[in-house]
């Protein structure tokens, strides 16, 4: 909405609310009759459009972020959106007992499903079987796990990545670009964050500092599309 509409809106609504409360008022101070109640019911009914546009408007304002976690939650929502359908964000996630994550994304097992998926609707069954944590049909893998948002705002962050999908699996060099990709973090963010690969798996880790600032959310979507694009690649 550009700034001609918004005060045009605005100040449409309010003149509105001015004038049936004039309206009102004026039947109180000229006393209560059939006429002056007939006139005040015409002339709030003729206001009336421009206030409920008011109204209307008030509630299509972006409802303004109470915390750090909200924006944070925000902003990796909609970089997984914005990353779909290569990954998904898992839909049913089921915690390991003593873990601390609660949440993840999933990675397409087969990349030459993408260009199939990009026309389906998000909503549609079809798609929300790529979504499901642990699917039966292995029409993906899991691809990241997450602690919850608030967590991720009070303590380090740490989130681990898979790359154990079979589309992986099966490349006799995947070895050496595991070990590559976590030095590859580590010399793009030194002293920002911390990649270190989980023994001889095809997992890593990523440690980044307690998010406390929109800068700090700013640079953990960045990591986040960084690795991303590094295993666009590998794939």
């Amino acid at each position: 909405m550009n700034q001609e509409d918004f005060q045009e809106k605005f100040w449409g609504g309010i003149f509105g609310v001015i004038s049936i409360t004039a309206a009102i008022g004026e039947v109180v101070i000229n006393g209560i009759s059939l006429p002056s109640i007939l006139g005040a019911v015409k002339d709030v009914f003729g206001t009336l459009v421009v206030v409920v546009l008011l109204v209307a408007f008030i509630k299509q304002l972006p409802r303004k972020l109470k915390n750090i976690s909200e924006i944070l939650e925000q902003s990796v929502e909609s970089w997984g959106i914005d990353n779909a359908p290569l990954i998904f964000k898992a839909q049913g996630y089921v915690s390991a007992k003593g873990s601390d994550f609660t949440q993840g994304f999933l990675l397409l097992q087969n990349p030459r499903n993408y260009a199939s998926l990009s026309y389906l609707n998000p909503s549609s069954p079809d798609w929300l079987d790529y979504a499901k944590y642990g699917s039966g049909k292995k029409f993906t893998g899991k691809f990241i796990d997450l602690p919850d948002y608030k967590t991720m705002t009070e303590t380090t962050t740490k989130i681990q990545f898979i790359m154990e999908q079979s589309h992986f699996s099966n490349m006799p060099e995947m070895n050496k670009i595991i070990s590559d990709i976590v030095n590859s973090i580590n010399v793009r963010y030194k002293d920002i964050a911390t990649a270190s690969r989980i023994g001889s798996s095809y997992k890593f880790t990523v440690s980044y500092k307690k998010i406390s600032s929109a800068e700090d959310i700013k640079i953990f979507i960045e990591i986040l599309d960084y690795i991303l694009s590094l295993v666009k690649v590998v794939a």
